[in-house]
């Protein structure tokens, strides 16, 4: 799919972009809540 640069602006700072940052976010600190697990279990 192609964009201008303008276009690409506009999908990177519409609404869409701000609920994959919010999406991103949430994927992120469920990582990284997992390798703290990890990290736990191999501790022991």
């Amino acid at each position: 799919q192609g964009f201008t640069i303008g276009g690409a602006r506009l999908q990177l700072s519409g609404d869409g972009a701000k609920h994959d940052q919010s999406q991103t976010h949430q994927v992120l600190r469920q990582m990284r809540t997992e390798l703290e697990d990890i990290l736990h279990f191999l501790k022991r």
